[in-house]
């Protein structure tokens, strides 16, 4: 019961509309990509988005990074090559207008053209 009350605690604290992203990049444009996530995480959060973003590869070199028997791994599900990574990003909206109104607020501003054109040069 505790569980239940944390995970709708979570959704109530985070929006109740839910954008998921993949990315494939190569392993060496980890930092980079890390960093520039940092502005764009920065970005969200002062338009009331609530994100995150996880970082994927192929090894599975510790018991705990796999997955019960039964559930496959989505980085192993899209094959990523041992010297690629994928990236997923999480953000939460209130709601779809608010994602509308992000939206719209990302295609008119400059630092989210600059974020995007610098993240199209480090992913494949």
């Amino acid at each position: 019961m505790e569980k239940t009350i944390e995970s709708a605690r979570e959704i109530e604290e985070t929006g109740s509309y839910l954008q998921l992203s993949f990315s494939r990049a190569p392993k060496k444009n980890q930092e980079a990509l890390a960093q520039l996530g940092k502005r764009w995480l920065q970005w969200l959060n002062k338009h009331g988005v609530s994100s995150k973003i996880y970082y994927l590869n192929s090894s599975t070199s510790t018991s705990e990074q796999v997955p019960p028997q039964g559930i496959e791994s989505i980085a192993k599900t899209l094959s990523l090559s041992d010297d690629e990574m994928l990236g997923v990003s999480l953000q939460f909206y209130r709601d779809q207008a608010h994602a509308d109104e992000v939206y719209s607020k990302m295609m008119q501003d400059e630092t989210c053209g600059a974020i995007g054109k610098e993240f199209d040069g480090l992913v494949t």
